[in-house]
């Protein structure tokens, strides 16, 4: 199970949302301010929210401020990421293949194209049907403490 500690930001009748708070970027570098990643993982700090359904968890028990820890089964990761990264790649490969086969160098360039954005479009049709698959979403997993209100 891959873990990840986030601060409780809201709190719903069946879920929660949950703002990552673990360090992002170069935090820690002397150079932050003149760099490209830590600018840009400040931008988006505010975008790092994930909901999180409850399941058996009690809403009374929670409160906003709390320290949770959520994770998402270690294959569902590996498998996301490969999805992610391959189905566009492989859908470049061959598309490219088939263009070259057709066409030649311009039927590669065009084919190449054209497989990246079937590639992705198909990663957002999975993304989208898959979207309430129990087996993507992240679990709530324990409340390490709580904050005074």
């Amino acid at each position: 199970m891959v873990e990840q500690q986030g601060r409780v930001v809201a709190i719903e009748a069946d879920a929660i949302w949950v703002e990552a708070t673990g360090q992002q970027g170069c935090h820690g570098c002397v150079a932050r301010s003149g760099c490209g990643t830590g600018l840009l993982s400040d931008y988006l700090a505010g975008k790092s929210r994930i909901r999180v359904d409850l399941n058996s968890w009690n809403p009374r028990d929670l409160s906003l401020n709390d320290k949770a820890v959520i994770g998402i089964p270690e294959h569902t990761l590996t498998a996301a990421a490969m999805l992610v990264y391959l189905l566009p790649l492989a859908c470049l490969m061959l598309a490219a293949l088939v263009g070259e086969a057709l066409a030649g160098e311009r039927g590669a360039i065009i084919g190449a194209a054209g497989g990246l954005v079937l590639g992705a479009a198909l990663v957002h049709w999975h993304s989208r049907r898959n979207r309430t698959n129990p087996s993507y979403t992240p679990l709530l997993l324990r409340i390490e403490s709580h904050q005074p209100d």
